[in-house]
């Protein structure tokens, strides 16, 4: 059953990536808001900047689906069963100032929704997360955006909670400082548009003095324009990873996405991430990620 829905996801990258008759380069420019044609992924990826006083207001939410969990109790991993239930929800607000054409600033604001049930306890955890300030540097963008590539560098807070809990409770932030730096790059084909992005993040130890881990990962996108007299539509596929150095965790996912622009300024993008290698506590079958981005330009509401 998992090779079928892995030859499923393949099938629809292929799709992605083949041919379409009638699809011009330029239209990106036609379809485009404000001054520069926009590329974003359902992973968040933005490798060209906003133009000036352009704002992106941006709410994914991510819904994982488990098959096995770390259990707190015996401190193993284990298969969920049929008495245990995984609930989990994450939603992320992003909003992107275009504070010039090659500078953006922004901030991300976590929230989660998490409730995990066994007969032997319930956890639960709602609220805020870890928020993060951070800025985003055009290394290059050439004409008609053919290529681009950006950088940014991401300031983490402690905010959410993670201390002074009882066994129930869920923490809901690393209670460390984090300091993430990445590089995201595109370049366009005459029928696709390929993103490709990298980042490490530096974690300190928490208040607790526990070492929570650094990050990295990778990414690796395909995208395709498709308009029409209805709207103009989207598709993508590709794949993304995980490392936690100094560890054995790990994970690779494939990922196919589609999403809808609607009246120019609003993008509802809907993805789900397949994981076809893991070595980590918790084991996902599949994410659903649901992302709604907003434009809004401060120069014409002067």
């Amino acid at each position: 059953m998992k090779k079928k829905k892995i030859l499923l996801l393949f099938g629809l990258l292929l799709f992605i990536v083949w041919p379409s008759s009638g699809q011009n380069p330029e239209a990106l420019q036609d379809t485009g808001l404000v001054n520069k044609p926009v590329f974003i992924s359902v992973l968040n990826l933005r490798p060209v900047t906003l133009s000036k006083q352009r704002i992106l207001f941006s709410v994914q939410a991510e819904y994982p689906e488990y098959y096995k969990y770390l259990n707190p109790k015996s401190g193993k991993t284990e298969r969920v069963s049929e008495s245990t239930v995984l609930n989990e929800a994450y939603y992320f607000g992003h909003i992107v100032y275009g504070f010039t054409n090659r500078i953006n600033l922004f901030a991300i604001l976590p929230i989660a929704s998490i409730h995990h049930y066994s007969p032997s306890a319930t956890i639960v955890g709602k609220g805020f997360g870890d928020i993060a300030l951070g800025g985003n540097y055009s290394l290059l963008e050439s004409k008609n955006s053919e290529n681009s590539l950006t950088s940014s560098i991401t300031l983490g807070f402690p905010t959410g909670k993670y201390k002074n809990m009882d066994s129930n409770d869920y923490p809901l932030g690393l209670g460390a400082f984090k300091f993430k730096g990445d590089v995201t790059g595109l370049h366009r084909f005459n029928n696709l548009d390929m993103m490709y992005s990298v980042y490490y993040e530096y974690r300190t130890n928490n208040s607790e003095g526990l070492y929570v881990g650094d990050e990295a990962g990778a990414s690796f996108i395909f995208q395709k324009q498709i308009n029409t007299s209805y709207g103009n539509f989207g598709l993508e596929g590709g794949a993304y990873g995980t490392y936690l150095p100094y560890t054995d965790n790990y994970a690779a996912n494939l990922i196919v996405s589609a999403w809808y622009n609607y009246l120019k300024d609003f993008d509802i993008r809907v993805g789900i991430p397949y994981s076809i290698i893991q070595n980590k506590s918790w084991l996902t079958k599949y994410e659903v990620l649901i992302q709604l981005d907003y434009y809004f330009d401060l120069k014409k509401n002067k």
